[in-house]
């Protein structure tokens, strides 16, 4: 049952209508940590069916009834950049990476309701050999926080502007999967995969198996970096 108190503490972001037959309830200002928990239990009391729309955006909403049934190849169909934030940057063991864009998406899924992830532009210095770009996924509303997977310029960028990723996740944890690995077949079918050091040509480089992303393709990666966070840190 969603009570009175729990919708006053809304903020003013997000609406959600709710198709309750023969009612039609909509519920204004729902701030976007908050849109994950609600549809949760919406979804709990019975009703699958909630239309979702950005406070202000054009365009038809969205239903969540829309979505393929949950699990690991769950994924948003509407990624939605929310906001775009400046100035931002994240603390590494070794070294601090700044950000320049750093955008952060919006999508639905059945099994967690709302996600954001944000993407965030860099350049390292001497990295594999030269100066690369580098795309950090973050699973976050705001500043970067749980840090998800990277995505690397390759050694043919400048022609291709292609960025790979390792996909984690082999023993449930951080083990990269390797060229003879079985990729689980949400990757097989979805994303294009090739080899860490056929791309990266430098000393140390992983004989691994990456997510391979032009770098104007912000679905696969924002897709590949909700999978690894359900891979690594949803056991």
């Amino acid at each position: 049952m969603i009570t009175a108190s729990y919708v006053a503490t809304f903020l003013y972001v997000i609406y959600i209508e709710v198709i309750v037959s023969p009612f039609s309830v909509t519920v204004h200002n729902v701030p976007d940590h908050e849109l994950g928990p609600l549809l949760t239990e919406l979804s709990e009391a019975g009703f699958d069916q909630p239309i979702i729309k950005m406070s202000g955006a054009d365009g038809p909403p969205a239903r969540t009834s829309d979505r393929a049934p949950g699990g690991v190849s769950d994924l948003p169909e509407d990624w939605q950049m929310v906001r775009e934030r400046e100035g931002e940057s994240y603390r590494w063991p070794k070294a601090r990476d700044h950000y320049e864009p750093y955008r952060v998406f919006m999508g639905t899924t059945r099994a967690e309701g709302a996600v954001q992830i944000a993407l965030g532009d860099t350049i390292r210095k001497n990295t594999w050999g030269r100066d690369r770009k580098y795309v950090v996924a973050f699973r976050t509303s705001g500043s970067p926080q749980e840090p998800l997977v990277e995505f690397v310029a390759t050694d043919d960028y400048e022609e291709t502007r292609d960025l790979v990723a390792v996909i984690r996740g082999s023993d449930g944890g951080r083990r990269m999967y390797g060229p003879a690995d079985g990729l689980p077949t949400v990757y097989r079918e979805r994303f294009r995969t090739e080899v860490y050091n056929e791309r990266i040509s430098s000393p140390g480089a992983w004989n691994k198996l990456v997510v391979v992303a032009r770098e104007d393709d912000d679905e696969a990666m924002l897709n590949h970096a909700l999978l690894q966070s359900r891979r690594r840190y949803q056991r």
